[in-house]
């Protein structure tokens, strides 16, 4: 029997034959001697330092691509602002309920007071007055706190449902006839080079803020009223559309804010009187939820230039075969489907995720909160308390321990379903402030927009217009392919050591087929081999004498 080859010399021949007919740069070296010392410890560790460094790159590539496997191109050509909707503006004063108004309702409920059967409200007038204040808290102002008990607002509750013949109030038309109108807050304009009248122009509509002046409004109205939101449709029917003239600070938009004297403020929460702007798209429900770049607040006799860049996106076809979760926007009819109803926007998406998240909690919304939507329940005065206690689950406060960890988690979801769209138009917006020159004498202004007027009351000039002639396109294109990623793999593989996909073949098959190999051949070279007598037929007469002596000899 010969003898067996040693183990470990077949593991180095087999590695020396790995490395000898190899297509990976970099191994030769491993089979030639070198008279420096480490030599080739000091190459195994650049190699290994190279395989490791182009595989993280080739793992982060992979991530990329599995996260975002669209890319965004720049458009070359132009786009002209004109095909560009101008957008919506709202105007909101610091005051949310004027005390002239209030006292002239809370006479009124006073005095139904006194005509019916209910247990007193109030004790007077003015009692009356600070009571009707409460209904501020529906907007949810998280540095707000309770102002009554529950059984101080269940009689309340009482007793405007008397007042409204035993049927259910509305707490949002409520606070818009409480509100300063729009004729006293914007009091003068001009429309691309032509005065306008301010009060036809601006809507007066309840936000989940505060009630404000909206111009350029397209959004049908959500009052709980049928009449209401009849008259207030046919309202934004008859105020002309605003299109698109010119580029000229000269010739934009501008409007004369006059602020409400001091005498007719109530509490507010704010630490300063300042105007509330709120530049959205016109069809979006009159608040910013996804940034604050569309939120100015405005000082009192200031001038603020105010100018809007659009920037058209849009995305191609091949786009769609990507899942929305992954591209990062939705397609209008997903985005439709997504909410059941024909519009959607990244702010409205986030306006009914954190109406759903107050149905969740209290089973209403609170009035001022809901947008367009009419098969929902309004919160009344007595589910005030609950809505205060989601309004703090919801802006992250941890208070309320008593709280379950059910609710909690309700009311803390967080809208990761909410996209933008893929198509549309974004804006981008900067300002520009400048002091306004004060009268020094009661004549008031000799010109301009402010001829007449007065620093009696503060003011304050807004000019928007857009910034430039021509804005910029952006595409949303199905980029990054698995034939793009694999050429990026085999393009960094090959440029680091001539690696390809066959190397790694080569590798797994040394790895597999060449010891599975070895192995069953081992096993079987180790078996024992049975001793037999072998006989020969014949008596060796043909074979050469030589050979036969020592075949005799042998045996």
């Amino acid at each position: 029997m010969p003898p067996r080859v040693d183990d470990e010399r077949q593991y180095r021949r087999l590695f020396r034959e790995f490395l000898r007919q190899s297509y990976i740069n970099g191994l030769h070296p491993f089979l030639y001697r070198s008279p420096v010392r480490h030599a080739k410890t000091l190459w195994l560790a650049l190699l290994t330092a190279i395989v490791i460094y182009t595989h993280i790159v080739i793992v982060d590539l992979t991530q990329e691509y599995l996260i975002q496997p669209t890319e965004i191109h720049l458009a070359p050509d132009l786009v002209h602002v004109a095909n560009s909707p101008f957008p919506a503006v709202g105007v909101c004063t610091a005051n949310k309920i004027s005390r002239r108004l209030l006292q002239d309702y809370a006479l009124k409920l006073y005095r139904h007071q006194g005509n019916s059967t209910l247990q007193a409200v109030a004790l007077d007038v003015d009692d009356m007055a600070d009571r009707l204040l409460v209904l501020a808290q529906f907007y949810l102002n998280p540095l707000e706190t309770d102002r009554w008990n529950a059984s101080e607002l269940e009689r309340l509750h009482r007793l405007l449902s008397s007042y409204y013949n035993n049927g259910a109030y509305s707490v949002r038309d409520i606070l818009r006839q409480l509100s300063p109108d729009c004729g006293e807050l914007v009091i003068r304009g001009i429309v691309f080079g032509l005065p306008v009248n301010t009060s036809q122009m601006f809507l007066k509509r309840p936000t989940s803020s505060n009630v404000c002046c909206i111009f350029n409004y397209r959004r049908a109205s959500y009052s709980q009223i049928a009449d209401q939101r009849a008259e207030d449709d046919a309202e934004m029917k008859a105020v002309p559309k605003v299109v698109f003239e010119s580029n000229s600070i000269l010739n934009s938009v501008q409007f004369v804010l006059q602020d409400t004297p001091a005498e007719d403020f109530t509490n507010t929460l704010r630490t300063n009187n300042a105007f509330q702007l709120t530049i959205f798209p016109q069809e979006d429900y009159a608040t910013i939820q996804s940034t604050t770049l569309g939120e100015i607040l405005v000082d009192h006799n200031t001038i603020v230039e105010i100018p809007i860049q659009p920037m058209f996106f849009s995305s191609s076809e091949e786009v769609r075969g990507v899942p929305p979760q992954k591209r990062r926007c939705y397609y209008p009819e997903e985005g439709s489907r997504l909410l059941n109803q024909s519009y959607y926007s990244l702010d409205e998406c986030l306006l009914v995720c954190r109406i759903k998240s107050m149905m969740d909690h209290c089973g209403c919304v609170s009035p001022p909160m809901v947008g367009s939507s009419m098969d929902l329940a309004y919160c009344m005065l007595p589910d005030l308390p609950c809505l205060l206690r989601w309004k703090s689950i919801w802006y992250g406060h941890s208070e309320f321990s008593y709280l379950q960890n059910k609710e909690e988690e309700v009311a803390q979801r967080h809208c990761e379903h909410c996209l933008p769209t893929c198509n549309g138009v974004s804006l981008s917006i900067t300002t520009n402030v400048a002091p306004l020159r004060r009268t020094y004498n009661s004549t008031g202004y000799f010109t301009g927009l402010l001829k007449g007027l007065t620093n009696e009351r503060p003011l304050a000039i807004i000019k928007l217009f857009f910034k430039l002639r021509f804005a910029q396109a952006t595409k949303s294109q199905l980029v990054s392919t698995w034939v793009v990623l694999l050429n990026r793999f085999g393009g960094i593989l090959s440029l680091m050591y001539g690696f390809s996909i066959v190397s790694y073949i080569e590798i797994l098959y040394y790895l597999t087929g060449k010891w599975f190999v070895y192995i069953c051949r081992s096993l079987k070279e180790s078996k024992p081999k049975k001793r037999s007598r072998i006989y020969s037929l014949y008596w060796q007469e043909l074979m050469p004498k030589g050979m036969k002596i020592i075949s005799q000899t042998r045996t």
